[in-house]
């Protein structure tokens, strides 16, 4: 017990009690009473082959999204049977390596078939769990703050629109937990005036293991990147070497002081090239992972882009169709998916679509409509509060429940989001640029402290990754299963709720003296609380006393 309550041990057991907690809340929210999950779509089958194991058959004329299908048997593809779409290219997502858990888990576990979906509940809910502890242990807030910021961020993730996806075949659930982890590693990176090389490789990983997830994750290097560059990184040489320059003799002051501007710079750079190295690497790595990636998704995209999206609510579809290029008789299957063997690959002109729509493309024609992107950015709001897809399960056959019956044991979040739907062009776009503006003013305060700013710097992050990943929505594959694809929109926007918690805990720290440089008086500039400027007065006397 004196081991527990030590003060200098507080940040640890309060860490890992809170990690322990969370993921026996998320255990108990996955599997207590019923099992909750999440049906395929059929787009669990180019993972879960990977790991030679297939579906169970299904009673003949039962439905694949009306309940969760957990069990898989042992199966051995050849040829393109296991590719994305009959391409030959396999689907890569580091949810392969969270099945691969769940796949050695299973028979520990005792459950039937050679990988049950239900064991890589338990993995999700163990690395959820490490997350949280992670989070607890790196946030620059007082104890019981990081408490409630932490817990606002496990509330976000048990919520009925995410945590089913835990229990799933698609690849949402590792990028849901790699946005934990980047929080927690670009905390602990932005948590002093310089970084070191463990934390960028810490980021880095993070970052990688996010958008190797799932490509529409490729939003987070806007605010990644520029975050790994704003601190310098701690090289002990250079700081000697900086720190002897400036001690010059008398003799000697008068030409160094001359170029003390243009050293600056160059030590500025010289501790940026490490950061700058990490980011190339990351930036390389996402150009790989896209790459890799079969172009027959690409081609879903942009066939479901014009003939799902543009065209259906287009006054003139030909007129549409020539403005991109391609021959306006193809109008004919407006309204028809990439499968419908009636719709556009059946089109004589259909290797021409494919060879002249693409994304510069799709941009160029939402950017010269902007009246009509308009209304598809309202059509995503709309699709963004609804929270979760109506046509997926969420139960096991053998529940009792109905087919397609609903989780709605923890709804507070798609609930919030249901009744914002009147207002969400003010809620939305306002939470985002709000929280966009907020942070951008936390990082450059300068009554602030490292940790502080850091906050700022992170909500400034996760607002551009989650304006950015709504754009990516609506450009890739457009209306076709918008509100599925909407999942990690959602997220984040959830993420930001926390966020902003812990921003005003930070906001609260503006007039402190811890914060205060030695040489610094009371902070003339705007104190948001009131009771903060005469708490500050009072500790910069004492300490001008002492």
């Amino acid at each position: 017990m004196s081991f527990l309550t030590d003060p200098r041990r507080r940040v640890l057991v309060t860490s890992c009690t809170m990690g322990l907690v969370w993921c026996s809340i998320m255990l108990g929210r996955l599997f207590l009473g019923n099992s909750v999950g999440l049906a395929d779509n059929f787009d669990g089958h180019r993972l879960m082959c990977q790991l030679d194991v297939t579906r169970q058959p299904l009673p003949e004329g039962q439905p694949l999204w009306a309940w969760v299908t957990p069990t898989y048997d042992a199966y051995d593809y050849k040829g393109e049977a296991c590719s994305s779409g009959g391409s030959g290219k396999p689907y890569l997502s580091t949810q392969w390596l969270l099945l691969i858990w769940a796949k050695y888990l299973t028979p520990v576990l005792g459950l039937p078939g050679a990988l049950d979906l239900r064991a890589l509940g338990v993995v999700c809910a163990v690395v959820f769990g490490l997350a949280i502890a992670l989070l607890t242990a790196v946030m620059p807030l007082k104890v019981w703050v990081r408490v409630i910021v932490v817990s606002a961020i496990g509330l976000a993730t048990v919520d009925s629109a995410i945590a089913p996806y835990f229990v799933s075949p698609l690849s949402e659930p590792a990028a849901l937990l790699g946005m934990l982890f980047l929080l927690a590693a670009m905390l602990r990176m932005l948590r002093r005036n310089k970084t070191t090389m463990v934390d960028l490789l810490l980021v880095t990983a993070a970052a990688l293991w996010t958008i190797f997830a799932k490509t529409q994750t490729v939003t987070l290097l806007i605010g990644v990147l520029p975050a790994m560059l704003i601190r310098p990184v701690h090289f002990p040489w250079i700081s000697a070497v900086w720190r002897k320059s400036r001690n010059r003799p008398a003799h000697r002051a008068d030409a160094a002081t001359r170029h003390r501007g243009p050293r600056r710079v160059f030590v500025g750079l010289l501790r940026r090239l490490p950061a700058g190295a990490m980011c190339a690497v990351v930036a390389v790595g996402t150009l790989w992972f896209s790459g890799t990636q079969a172009a027959w998704l690409k081609e879903i995209y942009h066939v479901h882009q014009v003939f799902l999206t543009i065209l259906p609510n287009s006054p003139d579809p030909e007129k549409d169709l020539e403005a991109l290029g391609v021959d306006p008789s193809m109008a004919q299957y407006s309204g028809k998916t990439i499968i419908d063997s009636s719709g556009a690959v059946s089109s004589p002109h259909y290797q021409h679509f494919i060879e002249t729509v693409d994304d510069a493309q799709v941009i160029k024609f939402w950017a010269t409509h902007p009246v009509r992107a308009l209304k598809l950015a309202d059509e995503g709001l709309e699709a963004l509060t609804a929270a979760r897809p109506g046509y997926l399960g969420n139960y096991l056959e053998s529940s009792g429940e109905p087919a397609y019956a609903k989780d709605n044991r923890f709804i507070l979040g798609g609930m919030a989001f249901t009744l914002l739907k009147p207002i969400r062009w003010i809620a939305f776009p306002g939470l985002w640029l709000g929280s966009l503006g907020l942070g951008a003013w936390l990082a450059c305060h300068r009554r602030l402290g490292a940790a502080p700013r850091g906050i700022g710097l992170v909500l400034v992050t996760m607002s551009l990754n989650t304006m950015g990943q709504f754009g990516a929505v609506l450009l890739s594959d457009g209306q076709n299963d918008i509100v599925k694809h909407m999942i990690l929109v959602v997220y984040s926007t959830f993420l930001l709720v926390p966020l902003l918690i812990a921003a005003i805990g930070a906001i609260d720290r503006i007039g402190t003296a811890d914060q205060l440089a030695p040489d610094q008086v009371t902070p003339t500039t705007f104190v948001p609380w009131p009771w903060r400027r005469g708490r500050a007065d009072k500790q910069v006397a004492r300490r001008s006393a002492s």
